[in-house]
């Protein structure tokens, strides 16, 4: 199972990591994502979501 989550980064610095859903595949993941016109997020495996185990949205912000 796959989550896609959305990151939000605010101007003061802070970021915040969204679960927007659930998949079963990475290309069910994937496909929504695109869809939903997603550009700062990913399809994460649920299993390292929740133990930790990807790197957080600060990494991926661009400001």
């Amino acid at each position: 199972m796959f989550a896609l989550v959305l990151f939000v980064c605010y101007l003061d610095g802070g970021c915040e990591d969204i679960v927007v859903d659930v998949f079963n595949t990475e290309h069910q993941c994937l496909f929504a994502m695109d869809e939903q016109r997603i550009r700062y997020g990913g399809c994460f495996p649920v299993e390292d979501f929740i133990d930790g185990f990807w790197r957080p949205a600060h990494e991926f912000s661009t400001l």
